[in-house]
């Protein structure tokens, strides 16, 4: 994989993690101007909780793309050393 695959990687990560941030706060909104303990109340609460369960993950992912482009790029420029 070239340098610019893996500026793609990273670059959709930050896209996942605003579309994330963007999904909650509209999830939230939406929430709060419902009746509390009605269908579509519940039904914004389980997405808000969906969205908390990604978003508490999504520290573990970056890390692992961040390992996965830092190996990327490490294994890149040894095969460019070799030839």
């Amino acid at each position: 994989m070239d340098f610019l695959g893996y500026a793609y990687m990273a670059l959709g990560f930050v896209v996942f993690v605003v579309a994330i941030g963007i999904g909650a706060s509209v999830l939230s909104g939406i929430q709060a101007g419902q009746v509390p303990d009605s269908v579509a109340a519940n039904a914004t609460g389980f997405g808000l909780t969906g969205i908390t369960n990604l978003a508490n993950q999504s520290g573990n992912i970056g890390l692992i793309l961040g390992a996965v482009i830092i190996i990327g790029l490490l294994l890149s420029a040894f095969m460019v050393g070799k030839k």
